[in-house]
C-alpha cells in the first residue's frame, strides 16, 4: 500500500511544480521603437565649503560684522550686525572684490577686511 500512495504523492508534487513554473514572454511591437540617447552628463559641482569665519570690529562706527569666507575664494556671506539675515557676496574670479546687489562690496582676507554697505562709506574692519 505504500507504493500507490507514494506514486500519487509524486504525481501531485510534479503537477504543482509544473503549475508554478511559468515562463515570462516578452512581445515586441513592431510599431514601437525604443530610442536610447546618451547624454553627456556634466560633472557635479558641490557648493564650496567654509574656509574661515570671523567677527570683525569696523573702524568709524565701531560696528560688528560677521563674515564667512568660502573655499572657492569667490564667495562670502556677511551678517551686519551679527545674527541678522546674511548677505551673499560673489566675484567673477578669485582675488576680485566680492559684491552683492544694493551696494555691498568686500575685499580683504581673514585678518582685515574693507567693507562697503548700502548707504554707508567704505570702512576698514579688523578681527
Amino acid at each position: 500500500m505504500k507504493t500507490p500512495l507514494l506514486s500519487a504523492t509524486t504525481v501531485a508534487l510534479l503537477a504543482l511544480t509544473a503549475c508554478q513554473s511559468k515562463t515570462a514572454t516578452t512581445v515586441d511591437n513592431a510599431t514601437t521603437t525604443n530610442t536610447t540617447t546618451t547624454e553627456t552628463k556634466k560633472p557635479i559641482v558641490l557648493p564650496p565649503s567654509i574656509k574661515s569665519e570671523a567677527t570683525y570690529r569696523c573702524h568709524g562706527d565701531n560696528s560688528l560684522v560677521h563674515v564667512t569666507f568660502y573655499s572657492d575664494d569667490k564667495s562670502a556671506s556677511v551678517q551686519s550686525p551679527p545674527g541678522s539675515q546674511p548677505v551673499a557676496l560673489a566675484a567673477d574670479a578669485a582675488g576680485k572684490p566680492l559684491t552683492a546687489t544694493g551696494g555691498w562690496s568686500l575685499t580683504g582676507d581673514a585678518k582685515t577686511i574693507k567693507l562697503t554697505r548700502p548707504g554707508k562709506d567704505a570702512m576698514s574692519c579688523d578681527k
